[in-house]
């Protein structure tokens, strides 16, 4: 039994070893075609960098349009949109002007809105509130540039625009409280003329005064910052000189091992095509 065991156990060694060396004389049979076409793959590679055009990055870091509190507790203002808004607003073609398209090089396309608002990235960095990063991209790094500037301007157009009713109304609130400003002093001055300054309607003047200053100073604070608080750009639009797509080096490694893999299953399927023939001409 253990005699048995152990030719069994001798037999799987040979025919291991047997595999090794058909695998080695494989190899050395069919380098030649795995090495050809795996050049082949090079080059296929090569010529799809030389033909498909380059694409560039451009980059930039936007603060949201921010508008002053009517008080105190929030002395930096409140976003007049918030980044997460900004981002849903931007996927829609329909948030993108013919000129913004135009400047993205887009204007020819019969969806160029659309294909727009698909390229461009709108993310929120992590760990800041009232920041989006953008990024666009083009054939050179300058129309990248060019189209992240209109992407930009838009958004800054877009902001002015959602906070100017706000501004507006608090411009009429701010002549209405001046008005009755004006009255209120003019009726404490005659009460004081007429000694009768302890009065209720007096001293409820008195408190209306205080209100309206309080709240005269509040409106002037959100009219005067608003240009302050614009949307804007933490630093200026970076675009580099390096193309992001096609990836050189990615590209190149897929050819090669691609090519290497073709020729090895060529190689294989010619050696079992021979083999078969061997075998069936042996029979006969």
């Amino acid at each position: 039994m253990d005699q048995d065991l152990m030719q069994q156990e001798s037999k799987l060694e040979l025919d291991e070893e047997i595999s090794l060396i058909d695998i080695l004389y494989f190899l050395k049979d069919a380098w030649k075609v795995i090495a050809i076409f795996g050049l082949i793959g090079v080059a296929l590679s090569t010529a799809y960098l030389a033909i498909t055009p380059k694409q560039y990055e451009a980059a930039a870091q936007i603060t949201m349009a921010q508008i002053g509190a009517a008080n105190n507790n929030n002395p930096l203002g409140v976003n007049i949109e918030e980044p997460a808004l900004l981002i849903a607003r931007m996927s829609s073609p329909t948030s993108f002007t013919p000129k913004v398209t135009a400047v993205c090089g887009l204007e020819n396309q019969a969806n160029g809105a659309l294909t727009l608002s698909k390229s461009i990235k709108l993310t929120v960095p992590k760990g800041v509130a009232n920041v989006v990063e953008l990024k666009t991209f083009g054939p050179t790094p300058q129309a990248a540039q060019e189209c992240n500037l209109a992407v930009f301007e838009h958004i800054k157009t877009t902001q002015s625009q959602i906070v100017a009713p706000y501004i507006a109304d608090a411009k009429v609130k701010l002549d209405d409280d001046i008005e009755r400003l004006a009255k209120a002093k003019d009726l404490v001055a005659k009460a004081d003329k007429s000694g009768s300054a302890i009065g209720a309607a007096y001293l409820s003047t008195r408190d209306e005064m205080r209100f309206l200053l309080d709240e005269i100073t509040a409106l002037k604070n959100i009219i005067l910052s608003n240009q302050r608080r614009a949307t804007r750009l933490v630093a200026p639009i970076y675009a580099s000189d390096a193309p992001i797509a096609p990836k050189k080096r990615v590209v190149l490694a897929a050819g090669l091992f691609g090519g290497l893999f073709l020729g090895l299953l060529i190689a294989l399927a010619r050696s079992m095509i021979a083999r078969i023939k061997s075998e069936a001409g042996g029979v006969l």
